[in-house]
């Protein structure tokens, strides 16, 4: 009698190596999408961060420019949004200075710093010029999209606290509403980033 010498898989064996790596493939993708959205929030703290030294730095050296972004009327009439700190829980008003793209989905899109009122430009004048934020080649993209978000997060906004203006904040947020500046400042990357 001959003896048949088969030589391949049998159907079973082909089924529980497909079903091995599906449970596989279950357990990582989530990982390694949580790790993925984990490294686009650290470098948008890591930009809001750069932004925030940059533009201390500034402040701290030319005078004219500390002058034009601490101007005496923009209490009354530079974009005032309400926040809550997500940290602390209290509730302040918040100042935007200065808006710069972070996005390719804006229209029109703008990869310099510009100001929210005249006043202010002396200031961004200095922060685009002094610190190289003028041109294509200083993009810094917002990489991390909330889900929470209803619009896309595609816009840098530099701001401080109207009751404190020791303190810089770098909030990211939409560019869709004009009705105060140029959008909405959503999540603070720093300082205590928000999201």
């Amino acid at each position: 009698m001959k003896k048949r010498n088969f030589k391949g898989f049998t159907l079973i064996e082909i089924i529980v190596v497909i079903a091995i790596i599906g449970v596989l493939a279950a357990i990582l993708v989530p990982s390694v999408t949580g790790y993925i959205a984990k490294a686009r929030r650290t470098h948008d703290m890591s930009s809001g961060r750069k932004i925030s030294e940059d533009v201390s730095s500034l402040i701290s050296e030319n005078e004219v420019a500390e002058k034009s972004f601490y101007a005496s009327s923009k209490a009354v009439t530079a974009p005032l949004w309400h926040k809550t700190d997500p940290v602390t829980g209290d509730n302040y008003d918040l100042i935007v200075i200065a808006v710069m793209n972070g996005g390719s989905g804006c229209k029109g899109a703008f990869w310099n710093w510009t100001e929210t009122e005249a006043e202010h430009k002396d200031f961004v004048d200095a922060l685009n010029a002094d610190l190289g934020y003028s041109g294509t080649d200083t993009k810094l993209p917002i990489k991390y999209q909330p889900k929470d978000a209803a619009k896309p997060v595609n816009r840098w906004f530099l701001c401080y606290r109207s009751d404190d203006n020791s303190e810089i904040e770098v909030w990211v947020g939409n560019g869709g509403s004009q009705s105060q500046g140029k959008g909405e400042p959503m999540y603070r990357t720093f300082p205590k980033p928000a999201y």
